[in-house]
């Protein structure tokens, strides 16, 4: 047999090999986003994944997540994302996130976050344009290397609070004004609003534990004002109100003509 064709056979025959085996999915590793998709780096908890056209999308870690996927979080749950970029993307329990790009005049948003909240860590870029943008359906967000985090609450109203860096907030009003917030502050912008003004986050979400120990001063001081009123009096019930009417004299009854 002449000496090319054996090279020649073992190659047909490993092809006819891998021909006959049964299709698999790849699995691509978590330094290779797709492009417009995601690696999922890790998850716990009930997470639901569904593809652009509706079927349901096995989660696997450093399995990836196509251009269009939707990603739903339960109570208690949490997936961690790498985009194409290197960024790494939290997201919390009771949160949904689509990875639909959406083309805008200052760039093309790498996903949507619909619901709920997430925490971000942006890979630092050195150009003109933002390195990195979102969507909510309220506002755009747009930074330069930076952590920051995005809520989305039921009624479309987006809060943004910044941690390292620098980030654009722009309202998806017919104005699209914008703010920028630098590490320590917030925003907040409601459907169809322009952002407001940067405050710290503390002026946007009280932290609940002050609430509570506003509340239960609150109390205490009633408590005490009951208890100093003297016995038997009754409570002033119109304070604070207009006084009352005076009442009307009662209409003295005439003796009868004899």
């Amino acid at each position: 047999m002449p000496r090319y064709i054996a090279p020649a056979l073992a190659a047909l025959t490993f092809f006819l090999i891998l021909s006959s085996a049964p299709a698999q999915t790849a699995v691509v590793a978590a330094g290779a986003p797709p492009h417009g998709g995601a690696v999922v780096l890790d998850f716990s908890g009930k997470v639901k994944v569904h593809s652009a056209t509706g079927s349901t999308l096995q989660l696997v870690r450093n399995g990836t997540l196509p251009q269009g996927a939707m990603i739903e979080t339960d109570t208690n749950s949490r997936v961690l994302l790498r985009l194409e970029d290197g960024s790494e993307i939290l997201l919390l329990d009771n949160s949904q996130l689509s990875l639909v790009q959406e083309s805008l005049p200052s760039g093309t948003t790498l996903f949507e976050l619909l619901l709920g909240r997430l925490r971000a860590v942006v890979t630092r870029r050195f150009t003109g344009k933002p390195s990195f943008q979102l969507g909510t359906p309220s506002a755009i967000v747009a930074v330069r290397g930076t952590k920051f985090e995005v809520e989305v609450n039921p009624h479309h109203v987006t809060e943004v609070d910044v941690e390292q860096g620098l980030v654009q907030v722009t309202g998806r009003s017919p104005l699209e004004r914008s703010v920028l917030l630098e590490p320590g502050f917030s925003t907040r912008v409601g459907q169809d609003r322009i952002p407001e003004p940067p405050v710290p986050p503390s002026r946007i979400r009280p932290d609940p534990r002050e609430a509570q120990a506003n509340k239960a001063t609150k109390k205490l001081r009633r408590s005490k004002n009951n208890a100093a009123e003297p016995a038997g009096t009754a409570p002033d019930t119109h304070q604070g109100t207009e006084p009352p009417e005076p009442a009307e004299p009662a209409e003295t009854q005439k003796p009868a003509p004899q």
